[in-house]
């Protein structure tokens, strides 16, 4: 008899257990803003995963976090509540390019409005819609309404046409969007842009530049989320108003919908510092874990910045393998210039060097590009006041006096005055003493140094043929000392550092491969070393990384393996 009951009571404590692990299953939502690098802020969205309901009373001890593999630090948390700011509640505004191209994303939009609205108000969050379509010209204009089943309407209504001439006309929607809507000072503002094409700028199209849309966006207090291709100026944009850039071609739309949803409703908001705090322009997987009496996991991606950025390039969709990319400016060689990539003369735009370590400068010299109009920058450090400066006109290599040494982290190059045409700068140079700042002496040594660079990775991959990986290694760093941008080298040692369990620094190095694949190899390089980085994903059980990892390896090179691996994701998934 009390063998029966015990086990009985023992299946009734089986029982609840389960209840409560049941109840404290969580969902979690994150939206990373690396607007700050190396700091990242997170909003996070913790709520139970039955009944949508936010989860209040967590602490630091509550939160983890890792990117890549690899724990970050956690700096703080901090809980946020509808009611706990001024604001009285949140206003989406959604900017939509409605050309033909986007059929696909009208259609997520549509599926994930009310789970959009439903992630929001189960949150405690009073909201609004309002919408503005656009391709060369506006199209659809939806004010502000509460129900999400007539913003549900008015997106199905939208019909996906034309287009194919880009760029489209974003600028001008954002425009309409931030100053002819019913606005209330009141509420805070979340804008969304989805767009799959570049923007026309100061041309005939529309007058108006990205700087001026964000005067527009400042005013109003409004954070930017932009949804498109993966090109400077939509970054910068997202950067400049505090908010998060999603690549389009992600293959996770109706996702990246729901983490924009999450994160404007958070209840909770992280402060962390990146673990690999390298200004390195890699793709980030990022993953926020909940313990204790809330359980789940929570993923997104960011991009960190690279250490030589701008706001725009020309020959754009072109990427890294642009003739007029950044990295022409630390080079070394005067023949090759970045040139900023919009319409008009160029004024307000920008290129910057950012360091990992703060470098001691006291001096700098600007190279024009051969037969440069441009008269007069603007330099920012450390983002602090920004200094002018007069160029001499027929002079192309001008040197310039600091008032005294700086520390910089930051040094930010604006074109202020230009005449007419493409704009830009051959060469950045920066000084401490006689000394030109290592980083960029490094970036100018490659040209040379990149033929033993070359051998040293062909020793390293008969070291690796052989199983002797930690002689691999070796030789694969060595060839990145004497050119640290060789993506096949970073590739390589991806594999190695695989081999040897070293999974963290194998998601790392085969990140640096994609930032830096260029060329005829350039899509063989994306394709092996985004699919290198999904089965570690895949293998540490982590399905949503993987899923997207694998999704972008086949968008660079069709292979039936990648098919079966996103077959494999959703069915792990459920989906």
């Amino acid at each position: 008899m009390f063998q029966r009951s015990a086990i009985a009571s023992a299946f009734t404590l089986c029982l609840l257990a389960s209840d409560v692990q049941a109840a404290n299953k969580a969902e979690i939502l994150i939206q990373p803003v690396a607007s700050r690098f190396p700091l990242i802020s997170v909003d996070v969205n913790v709520r139970d995963a039955r009944t949508g309901v936010p989860i209040a009373g967590l602490s630091a001890a509550n939160f983890g976090v890792s990117e890549d593999l690899k724990a970050s630090e956690l700096l703080s948390v901090e809980s946020v509540a509808p009611g706990s700011t001024d604001k009285r509640g949140v206003d989406f505004v959604f900017v939509f390019d409605d050309t033909g191209s986007m059929s696909e994303e009208i259609d997520g939009l549509i599926q994930r409005t009310l789970e959009f609205a439903s992630i929001v108000q189960a949150s405690g969050f009073d909201y609004r819609f309002a919408l503005v379509s656009f391709g060369d010209a506006l199209n659809s204009r939806v004010d502000f309404t509460r129900s999400a089943e007539a913003f549900k309407q008015s997106v199905a209504a939208l019909q996906a046409d034309g287009g194919g001439d880009e760029p489209e006309n974003a600028l001008d929607a954002l425009r309409y969007a931030a100053t002819s809507f019913s606005h209330d000072a009141g509420r805070r503002k979340i804008f969304v842009l989805i767009t799959d094409a570049p923007f026309h700028s100061a041309n005939g199209v529309t007058s108006l530049t990205a700087n001026d849309v964000l005067q527009d966006l400042a005013k109003l207090d409004a954070v930017l989320n932009v949804v498109g291709p993966n090109l400077d100026e939509y970054r910068w944009m997202a950067d400049s108003r505090s908010g998060s850039f999603y690549d389009k071609d992600s293959g996770q739309f109706k996702r990246i919908i729901e983490q924009i949803a999450g994160g404007s409703a958070s209840n909770y908001r992280l402060t962390l510092r990146t673990s690999r705090p390298d200004f390195d322009n890699t793709w980030r997987a990022l993953q926020v874990e909940v313990m204790g009496v809330a359980e789940g996991r929570g993923v997104s991606q960011y991009q960190a910045p690279s250490w030589v950025a701008a706001s725009s390039r020309a020959d754009a969709g072109r990427g890294i393998d642009s003739r007029f990319a950044p990295h022409n400016l630390v080079d070394g060689n005067p023949a090759s210039a970045w040139a900023e990539g919009l319409s008009g003369s160029g004024v307000g735009e920008w290129a910057a060097l950012n360091f990992t370590t703060p470098m001691r400068v006291d001096s700098f010299a600007l190279t024009l590009p051969e037969g440069s109009s441009l008269q007069q920058v603007g330099v920012l450090i450390n983002d602090d006041a920004k200094r002018f400066y007069d160029l001499d006109a027929g002079k192309r290599r001008q040197v310039f006096q600091l008032p005294e040494a700086v520390e910089v982290s930051r040094f930010q190059v604006v074109l202020e005055a230009a005449g007419a045409g493409a704009n830009g700068l051959a060469e950045i140079e920066l000084y401490s003493g006689d000394e030109l700042l290592a980083p960029i002496a490094r970036a100018h040594d490659i040209r040379r140094t990149a033929k033993l660079a070359l051998e040293q990775n062909r020793q390293g991959e008969q070291l690796y043929h052989a199983k002797n990986y930690d002689d691999a290694v070796f030789y694969y760093r060595e060839a990145l000392k004497n050119d640290p941008t060789y993506a096949q080298a970073y590739s390589n040692l991806g594999l190695a550092f695989q081999r040897q369990n070293k999974l963290a620094d194998a998601v790392w190095a085969n990140r640096q491969a994609i930032a830096l694949a260029r060329g005829d190899s350039r899509a063989t390089v994306l394709a092996s070393s985004y699919y290198n980085i999904a089965r570690i994903f895949e293998a540490q059980h982590q399905y949503e990384q993987a899923l997207q990892n694998f999704i972008w390896a086949k968008s660079n090179k069709e292979n039936k393996v990648y098919d079966n691996a996103i077959a494999r994701m959703h069915e792990r998934l459920g989906r």
